[in-house]
């Protein structure tokens, strides 16, 4: 569940296990910022598809009947919605909440749970964006970040998003407890990993990993923890049988 928050700039997720996280938000300049390259690279696609549209249609045009240029012409439209839309989605999932411009001013998207964004997450986040353009350069989205407590544009609110600075840094803390040693953030984790569902240990894994400075890419949870206990140099203290300490 997430916590009360009594700073607009932070958010504090809690797991049924009583495992917390404390992320920073990300402001509206950085997403502004981000949103501009994730634009800039949107519109270098298209651009491009076109040529390739228009090259192709210039060798074969010829050949075909004068009806075709209105399908080319349909299709091209529709690759391209696809293509802004996909690349926001595709990027999202597959980059644990990043696209290009938000790794570039190191923020990232998450669930309000702290967990990754899913697919449908990005879905909905993402359609609503269509929303949150209106009535020009996403006057909407502005009007919500400013008036959310948690900076969430509409798409956000629907998905059950938010976006987060990506700093490396992580506090997690137990009952209450936080410490930000990396070292400390180890040693909890294989204190309580056996006790924690699967799925926060996941989480709290990857989160681990990344107050090192690493990413967890394809890994599984194993895997992370491997990492981690190398890191911290806790190899020789892990039970091997249990994964804790």
């Amino acid at each position: 569940m997430t916590t009360e928050n009594p700073y607009r700039d932070r958010l504090s997720v809690e797991t049924p296990e009583s495992v917390a996280f404390a992320y920073d938000l990300a402001g509206i300049a950085s997403r502004a910022a981000a949103l501009f390259i994730d634009t800039v690279l949107v519109s270098v696609l298209l651009l491009a598809e076109l040529l390739a549209v228009t090259l192709i249609y210039s060798v074969f045009g010829d050949a075909l009947p004068d009806s075709a240029f209105i399908w080319v012409y349909a299709g091209v439209l529709i690759v391209a919605f696809i293509t802004a839309w996909a690349y926001f989605v595709l990027l999202e999932v597959l980059r644990n909440g990043r696209t290009v411009g938000k790794r570039a001013l190191g923020i990232r998207v998450v669930r309000d749970d702290g967990g990754r964004v899913g697919v449908m997450d990005s879905i909905i986040r993402n359609v609503v964006r269509l929303v949150d353009m209106l009535p020009g350069y996403y006057g909407v989205g502005l009007v919500a970040v400013l008036f959310s407590a948690q900076n969430k544009r509409l798409g956000d609110m629907a998905a059950g998003t938010v976006v987060v600075r990506d700093t490396g840094e992580l506090t997690l803390s137990e009952a209450g407890l936080a410490s930000n040693a990396r070292e400390a953030l180890a040693r909890q984790f294989f204190a309580r990993r056996a006790s924690l569902s699967p799925e926060a240990r996941y989480q709290v894994a990857v989160e681990v990993l990344r107050a090192w400075g690493e990413e967890s890419g394809s890994w599984d949870e194993p895997t992370v923890a491997g990492r981690i206990a190398d890191l911290a140099g806790l190899r020789s203290e892990v039970d091997a049988s249990t994964g804790t300490l």
